[in-house]
């Protein structure tokens, strides 16, 4: 089966558009594990994967071979020029078989790996857990879990405390480089309106002339001046 095809059937709906190139950028175990969530979805989680795991391949396969002295002797130097810290951490330990996993203690469906599977995803995946398959089987379906929440968190970037409580709408805008060659076009240009002037100081030389007239006349001597004042 296609790899986008198995993330269409276990990734939400809303969800898939997230992973469109995932699987060119997971790992071989990831690849694997993807694989897996795909049979185990075929037969709805209620099938035992009866191969047998990587690491039991690998020592059927070296016990098969004829080791002459020679052959013994060089991989027996191998092992001891080894560092203590490889010996724990390298190589070495990638070829062990785990002993154990979080799948004993949780199902899928109680793990916040498993937000970006559907429901029916989640279901069959507890089913598979109930029947204790291989654990190294389970270890290749939590390393693609893994990796599939890696990419869903990555989607949802975080936002600030003044975004949540203060909603505002971004000026898409200001994100635009200013052009020189056209600063200023949208700035609307006005005429000189000379004929509204004219008639602004005619009126204003009508309204002098009025008041020149009232100066001498009784009207303007009844007339009380008060001077102004300002109250502290």
């Amino acid at each position: 089966m296609d790899p986008f095809e198995i993330l269409q059937l276990i990734i939400r709906p809303d969800f898939v558009k997230y992973y469109q190139d995932w699987i060119h950028t997971a790992s071989e175990r990831e690849a694997r594990g993807l694989q897996l969530m795909g049979a185990i979805y075929k037969h709805k989680g209620r099938k035992l994967f009866r191969a047998k795991p990587p690491t039991v391949q690998l020592a059927e396969l070296t016990d098969q071979q004829e080791l002459d002295f020679k052959k013994a002797e060089e991989m027996h130097r191998k092992n001891q020029t080894t560092t203590t810290y490889c010996t724990e951490f390298g190589y070495l330990q990638k070829l062990l078989k785990p002993q154990n996993n979080v799948f004993k203690f949780k199902k899928c469906s109680e793990m916040e790996f498993s937000k970006p599977l559907s429901d029916l995803a989640k279901l069959f995946m507890d089913n598979w857990i109930e029947l204790n398959d291989e654990l190294e089987f389970q270890e290749l379906v939590l390393a693609c879990m893994r990796a599939l929440f890696s990419r869903l968190q990555a989607q949802w970037v975080p936002r600030s405390e003044m975004k949540i409580k203060y909603e505002s709408k971004p000026d898409w805008n200001l994100s635009k480089p200013i052009r020189v060659d056209k600063a200023g076009t949208d700035l609307n240009a006005y005429k000189t309106n000379y004929n509204a002037i004219f008639k602004q100081r005619l009126k204003q030389e009508q309204i002098k002339e009025k008041i020149k007239e009232l100066d001498g006349t009784e009207f303007a001597k009844q007339l009380e001046i008060h001077k102004s004042f300002k109250i502290n």
